[in-house]
C-alpha cells in the first residue's frame, strides 16, 4: 500500500480534533487527582504531626462508638497491619484496642500513615500488658465475652447465632498469635476460640488486617441482621 506525506497529513488533521480533546481529557483528570492527592497529603501531614490525633485523645472518646463490639489486637509487631485495622475500626464505628508491648510507637509515622486520614475517627485505648487488659475488661458492664482468633481456633468464625451484643473480637501478634492467658480468657468469659478457615499448602497465616477483616464484618453482620429480626 502506497501512502504518500499529503495523505499522512490529511489523516492527522482529521484525528486532530479528537486528539486534543483527549489530551485536554487526560490534563483535567489529572488535575483533578493532582488535588485530592494534595488534600490527601495535607490531611496525612496534620496526623503526623499530631494535629488531629493522639492516642490519649482517642482514648477519652469511648463513648463515640458502636457499643456491643469492641475489638483488640494484643501485642500487634506491624504499624502498617494496625492502621489498616483503625481504618476498618473507623469505618465500622468499633473501639479499637492496643495491648502491649507493641511492636512499634503508637505515634509513628508508619502507622499513623498507614490509616491515612482516618485516626481521628477512631476510638483508641491503650493497654500497658495483658494483665492491665483483662482487668479493665472484668470492670466492663455485662454481659461481656472474649473471643480469640488463631489457627487453632474449634469455633467456626460464622457459625450463625456465634456473636451477641457485648462480644469483644482478639486478635494475636502477627508472629507469634494470641498468648496462652487470652485463648484461657475466651473460655473464662464464655466466650470461645475460633478458626478461620484456609488451605495452608502454601501459606501458614492470613495477613492480620484481613484477618480483622473479616471476623469484625461477620460479627457485625450477625450482630445487625439480629437486631432487624427483633425490630420485625
Amino acid at each position: 500500500m502506497h501512502v504518500t506525506c499529503r495523505t499522512l497529513l490529511s489523516i492527522v488533521n482529521r484525528k486532530q480534533p479528537s486528539l486534543c480533546l483527549s489530551r485536554y481529557a487526560r490534563r483535567r483528570h489529572s488535575d483533578v487527582g493532582l488535588k485530592r492527592s494534595l488534600l490527601a497529603f495535607a490531611e496525612r501531614e496534620k496526623v503526623e504531626q499530631g494535629e488531629t490525633w493522639s492516642a490519649d485523645q482517642a482514648s477519652h472518646r469511648q463513648g463515640a462508638h458502636r457499643k456491643d463490639i469492641n475489638l483488640v489486637l494484643v501485642n500487634p509487631q506491624i504499624p502498617q497491619n494496625a492502621g489498616s485495622v483503625a481504618r476498618t475500626c473507623a469505618a465500622t464505628s468499633v473501639a479499637l484496642h492496643l495491648v502491649k508491648p507493641l511492636g512499634f510507637d503508637i505515634d509513628s509515622r508508619k502507622l499513623k500513615r498507614a490509616g491515612l486520614d482516618y485516626w481521628p475517627y477512631v476510638v483508641v485505648k491503650v493497654h500497658d500488658s495483658w494483665e492491665a487488659f483483662y482487668d479493665y475488661f472484668n470492670n466492663q458492664p455485662d454481659p461481656k465475652r472474649l473471643f480469640g482468633y488463631s489457627k487453632f481456633g474449634q469455633a467456626y468464625y460464622a457459625t450463625p447465632g456465634l456473636y451477641q451484643a457485648g462480644d469483644w473480637l482478639m486478635f494475636g501478634a502477627e508472629t507469634t498469635g494470641l498468648p496462652k492467658e487470652a485463648h484461657a480468657a475466651a473460655g473464662e468469659t464464655g466466650g470461645a476460640m475460633v478458626k478461620i478457615p484456609m488451605l495452608e499448602t502454601h501459606v501458614r497465616s492470613l495477613n492480620l488486617a484481613v484477618s480483622v477483616g473479616v471476623g469484625l464484618y461477620e460479627a457485625i453482620r450477625q450482630l445487625d441482621c439480629a437486631g432487624d429480626n427483633l425490630q420485625h
